[in-house]
């Protein structure tokens, strides 16, 4: 609240430049031929400012991080929140470019006398096969990989002195139940054919056990079957298969993903309320929590524990948080597309949070360690395209306590740059209507660039200026604004030193109602009314 009301003085301080720039129109106004005496003392007043503030007003310029959340009764709550993500899904299984596998079959001397024995148009059939050691990446063991991506190149080079036609299968890659087979026609022509085939296989389901034994394997079928015709067979005439898996992408894989660290980062949450605090005083909120919310869409084991959570200000000793599970409860999944979530929360009874807010951390922050399947091999683990398992953290700052000489401190940059030689005083009067449940001292002090006091224009520093209004101490809640007013001078001993000034600095002292020795609660219809006016005293002579 106090820092938005303070940023309305350097306002009220540029009007009061433009005031003091109207002595070009004083001057015509004046009739110097009426006037016995060679200079004349004109005072010059005028509003300046009307405002009024409720807290959403003032925390737009305080609290850019965190959200104002109003309850059905208007009672407020300061939220700010943050995200820790795991590695997404790719970084955690990705399936690496596949090697080419080769294999040949060549024409035994009993394949010769089968096919020479056959009249010409009859079929012969051979089989082949290739077995493919599916690389996965790491330590996966893949039992289920379904596609989203993939492509199957095949290579044939066909050296047997017939046309043939050859059907490749895959057995265990399906597509809506049916097994991939493709039929490739070869016509021979007198020299060896080379053929260049490429399948999609995007949205197939492969089995990788090889019936339940292994994992990361499969194989490729071939089935040759030659019509004969009159060229000679002969010994040693062969066919050779490369087939190579490219492009391989996966909608989920079914197996073990192995024991990866899947939360490698930090994060940060700045708590922008202190961002200004000096550091001083005690705050003594009723009720501040911190809620975790875990999801995750991994079907795996996943143990997790903090390795850091602290709060943390720079320049200041970092002030570990304490009463989170360890290990922290990562929900599981059962079905794979789906997530599961679950949360727990910090508060008074079972943390040192209280602590923490009176410490006035700018920042929470947390790192989370987390291991996949940290008891070994577990052939159900399950992971989606889009699997990951993410904290969303919030600190809750309920609006309900006492303060005490909560100090805040700000510094604006400003020149006057303005002609004084006629300026004698400036006044600024306050009127303030006050409906918050805090008094407030404030500083305002002009000073150079090296930070010298030019003047403090409130004085005594951090006098109440802004004094309570009334409160019930059963409900906690406002009965009566408090109104009050007040002037700020700046003399004419400083006026010539205001073009001196480089900066002004800015500060705030608040306690809470009744000497901060009731808790008190903020609502969202509090509001405090400011209204500005200036009086400029000139003296211009001639």
């Amino acid at each position: 609240m106090k820092k938005s009301y303070f940023k309305v003085i350097p306002s009220c301080i540029c009007l009061l430049i433009v005031v003091m720039s109207f002595q070009a129109c004083v001057k015509e106004k004046i009739d110097v031929t009426k006037s016995g005496n060679n200079s004349i003392n004109p005072q010059y007043a005028g509003a300046l400012v009307y405002s009024s503030l409720t807290l959403a007003d003032i925390m737009k310029k305080t609290n850019n991080n965190g959200q104002i959340v109003a309850d059905s009764t208007g009672f407020l709550t300061l939220v700010y929140k943050g995200n820790l993500f795991s590695l997404p899904a790719a970084q955690v299984a990705t399936i690496p470019t596949q090697p080419p596998v080769s294999g040949n079959y060549s024409l035994s001397n009993a394949d010769v006398i089968a096919i020479n024995a056959l009249p010409n148009g009859s079929p012969f059939t051979i089989k082949d096969s290739s077995l493919v050691n599916f690389q996965a990446g790491g330590s996966t063991q893949i039992n289920t990989l379904s596609c989203k991506t993939a492509t199957l190149n095949i290579n044939i080079n066909y050296g047997i002195a017939h046309t043939a036609t050859i059907i490749v299968s895959i057995p265990a890659a399906t597509l809506g139940g049916v097994p991939f087979s493709k039929s490739i026609p070869i016509t021979y022509s007198g020299s060896a054919v080379n053929v260049t085939e490429n399948y999609s296989l995007d949205g197939y389901s492969i089995d990788m056990t090889n019936h339940g034994t292994t994992h990361n394997t499969l194989n490729v079928y071939y089935a040759i079957t030659i019509t004969k015709d009159a060229n000679p067979t002969n010994v040693g005439d062969a066919v050779s298969f490369t087939e190579t898996f490219n492009n391989v992408t996966y909608n989920n894989i079914v197996g073990y993903l192995g024991q990866q660290a899947l939360s490698p980062n930090t994060d940060t949450i700045p708590i922008t309320i202190f961002n200004n605090n000096l550091l001083t005083g005690n705050i003594q909120l009723v009720n501040p929590q911190i809620k975790v919310f875990l999801t995750n869409s991994y079907g795996l084991p996943i143990q997790a524990n903090f390795t850091t959570f602290e709060g943390y200000t720079p320049g200041q000793p970092a002030y570990a948080i304490t009463g989170a599970p360890n290990p922290i409860p990562i929900p599981t999944v059962a079905v794979i597309g789906q997530s599961a979530e679950d949360s727990f929360r910090l508060y008074n009874g079972n943390s040192n949070i209280i602590s923490l807010i009176n410490n006035f951390p700018k920042n929470v922050i947390y790192h989370i360690n987390s291991m996949s399947n940290p008891l070994g091999p577990v052939y159900t683990n399950f992971i989606t395209d889009t699997s990951q398992f993410r904290v969303d953290m919030e600190v809750d700052l309920p609006l309900w306590g006492t303060v005490t000489n909560f100090m805040f401190q700000d510094t604006v940059a400003y020149s006057f740059n303005l002609n004084t030689n006629n300026v004698e005083a400036i006044t600024v009067r306050a009127f303030i209507d006050n409906g918050f449940p805090l008094d407030v001292g404030m500083r305002l002090a002009f000073v150079d660039s090296a930070y010298n006091v030019i003047d403090e224009l409130v004085n005594p520093m951090f006098q109440v200026v802004i004094p309570s209004a009334s409160i019930n101490t059963t409900t906690q809640m406002v009965t009566t604004p408090t109104q009050h007013s007040a002037d700020f001078t700046i003399p004419s001993s400083v006026i010539p030193q205001l073009n001196k000034v480089k900066h002004i600095l800015i500060g705030a002292k608040v306690n809470s109602a009744n000497s901060s020795s009731t808790p008190v609660k903020i609502y969202n219809y509090y509001h405090l009314d400011v209204k500005l006016g200036v009086n400029v005293q000139l003296y211009i002579k001639f």
